[in-house]
């Protein structure tokens, strides 16, 4: 904590260089291209990690037993550097890495344009749906692990990062990392902060195979810094719904011939991710909402896992439940929930979530599960925030991406900074007159009104499920206008 007097200081045995690799120098009189120039001058900076050197150490020294360090700060199951498992990760972060460089370098577009040929994937993983597979069920099992071992609620140091839903927006993730701070110990902020992503990771998106294989990357090479909460799409009942944008179909699409084993590897470690996280001791993180607001922080925690499928009450209100979008008195208590489709969904009123705090003695609420035109709202008399790190949400509107960064400051505050990433562009003009959807108000209303061709009826078919517990019938897995990309 901040301010805090630690038992001792100790010295790691590892250290990261940076290296500025040479390149001509240029003729500032010469016309030249700007971003090329930016590009080049980006890939010649190496930064990596090793031990320390000898000649960075005294000459006939012997290191005190105070100033050794016990354990490792990457956490106590952590990968070894020597396993296969933290080879594979690092080279997707890596790979991530570098995406992440090129992506805010060049002009901006939407993820759905971004990389549909699989290109995304194969800078992480490399060439062949085999091989690819092969490493995503490794890193899935060794994500696995790394869960069970983990509280149903897990407690989160600060400063840390939150993070809403992603849905397969693999660049707006990206661009998040890039713009502020970048989960990394070679030229990222991991060692000093802890990151915490709420859940909704798949479904929807163009790249929610590059998403997920990120996130189990994380996890395993820093699972004391990297914390995965779950949302309501983890649960195989979403995935396979059927329609054409979702995580069955997705990896159908994208591994045509070893997809079965990839997709139950996964949702086997989704099965284990934590329900909760409790960050800085005073802000509770959770997908969905409070529901009634009638259980607390040790219900929670007593939850069962692996957890197959949210049954009605505290698993249903955790990952489905939504704040009412007014502070007004007409909206206090426990309502029927009209945009989810089920009376078992609850809306709760500003006055469940103050009793909930005081109860608790939780400061705030954090959440996602929700569209937020801004990528982040205050509610609820500032004491539940709604966080969305999804841009331009499945490409026909125009809403902002977000993060949540909650740092002690001098004052002795948990204080909360929103980081904003701002939309793509809306199409106008002769765009907008040849047909191609120009974003809008679409999301402003419910969900259940989602036009039929707008590319939102996964958002409809999600709301029918809820109501008759029947999926959709499934069609092929290849997606329309795409060819698989290995």
């Amino acid at each position: 904590h901040h301010g805090a007097t630690c038992s001792r200081v100790v010295l790691d045995g590892r250290a990261e260089t940076a290296t500025m690799m040479w390149h001509p120098p240029l003729d500032l009189n010469d016309r030249f291209d700007v971003d090329a120039v930016s590009m080049f001058a980006a890939r010649q900076l190496k930064i990596e990690s090793d031990v320390v050197p000898t000649d960075a150490i005294n000459e006939d020294m012997r290191l005190t037993p105070h100033v050794r360090a016990v354990g490792g700060w990457r956490g106590p199951l952590a990968a070894g550097r020597k396993t296969e498992e933290y080879r594979l990760a690092y080279q997707v972060i890596e790979g991530a890495r570098r995406l992440a460089r090129e992506a805010a370098m060049a002009p901006d577009v939407l993820d759905k344009d971004w990389c549909r040929d699989g290109e995304a994937l194969k800078a992480m993983l490399g060439h062949g749906e085999a091989r690819q597979a092969q490493i995503i069920t490794c890193l899935a099992k060794a994500c696995r692990v790394q869960l069970e071992a983990q509280p149903n609620m897990v407690r989160v140091n600060v400063p840390a990062k939150v993070f809403g839903d992603i849905h397969g927006q693999f660049r707006d993730l990206l661009l998040l990392f890039e713009q502020f701070g970048f989960p990394y110990h070679c030229g990222g902020d991991i060692q000093t902060t802890s990151y915490v992503f709420d859940g909704d990771f798949v479904d929807r998106g163009e790249h929610q195979i590059e998403v997920v294989i990120l996130l189990f990357a994380l996890k395993t090479v820093y699972p004391s810094h990297i914390f995965l909460v779950r949302g309501n799409h983890e649960f195989r009942e979403m995935s396979e719904l059927g329609t054409s944008d979702c995580f069955q179909r997705h990896i159908k699409w994208r591994l045509p011939q070893t997809w079965m084993p990839v997709y139950n590897a996964i949702h086997e470690a989704f099965d284990w991710l934590p329900m909760a996280a409790l960050v800085g001791g005073r802000a509770l993180v959770l997908h969905g909402g409070l529901g009634d607001g009638s259980w607390g922080l040790r219900d929670i925690e007593k939850m069962h896992r692996p957890l197959v499928r949210p049954s009605a009450g505290l698993e249903l209100d955790l990952v489905w439940s939504d704040p009412s979008d007014s502070d007004h008195i007409m909206w206090k208590g426990v309502h029927e929930n009209p945009d989810r489709g089920d009376t078992k969904i609850h809306l709760f009123g500003p006055d469940v979530t103050a009793a909930f705090c005081e109860r608790e003695q939780i400061s705030v609420i954090i959440r996602a599960h929700q569209y937020v035109p801004q990528g982040y709202k205050v509610m609820h008399s500032g004491r539940l925030l709604t966080v969305f790190s999804a841009r331009n949400y499945c490409g026909v509107d125009d809403n902002d991406a977000a993060l949540l960064l909650l740092a002690p400051d001098h004052n002795g505050h948990l204080r909360v900074h929103p980081k904003r990433l701002l939309a793509t562009p809306r199409l106008e003009g002769d765009a907008a007159q040849a047909g191609i959807p120009v974003p809008g108000d679409f999301f402003r209303s419910s969900w259940s009104s989602a036009p039929s061709g707008s590319g939102m009826t996964g958002c409809s078919s999600c709301l029918a499920f809820l109501k008759s517990g029947t999926r959709p019938q499934a069609s092929g897995a290849k997606r329309p206008g795409g060819s698989p990309a290995y």
